[in-house]
């Protein structure tokens, strides 16, 4: 008989007001993370967006997102989204120009015990 694992469920934050990659989520050691909801907010300017899976196992980044125009008070959202991250997948945005976006996640991670 097997035992339940043990999970927790939590959202996350991510804040860039400038061009560079945000790591907004990176699922931890010895964790499976399920995303559920994608939230990217844009409160000033105009500015085209990238949100990118990265897959640690495969070195891979997966842009499913590029190019999105966000301008002031705009947003994109998933909020009906199933990603199940592995250890060390992280999600990241990258916004073209300087620009204030702010990205939610919600998470559930899933311990799995090493053995």
């Amino acid at each position: 008989m097997s035992s339940p694992k043990s999970s927790r469920k939590k959202s996350v934050w991510g804040h860039n007001t400038g061009t560079t990659t945000e790591i907004v989520y990176t699922c931890p050691a010895n964790c499976v993370a399920e995303v559920s909801f994608i939230h990217i907010h844009n409160s000033t300017g105009n500015t085209n967006i990238t949100v990118e899976w990265y897959v640690a196992a495969d070195s891979y980044t997966s842009h499913f997102l590029e190019g999105k125009n966000l301008g002031a008070a705009e947003y994109v959202q998933f909020p009906d989204i199933e990603l199940v991250l592995q250890a060390g997948d992280r999600i990241q945005v990258t916004p073209d120009t300087a620009a204030h976006i702010d990205t939610i996640l919600t998470v559930t991670e899933t311990f799995v015990p090493i053995g």
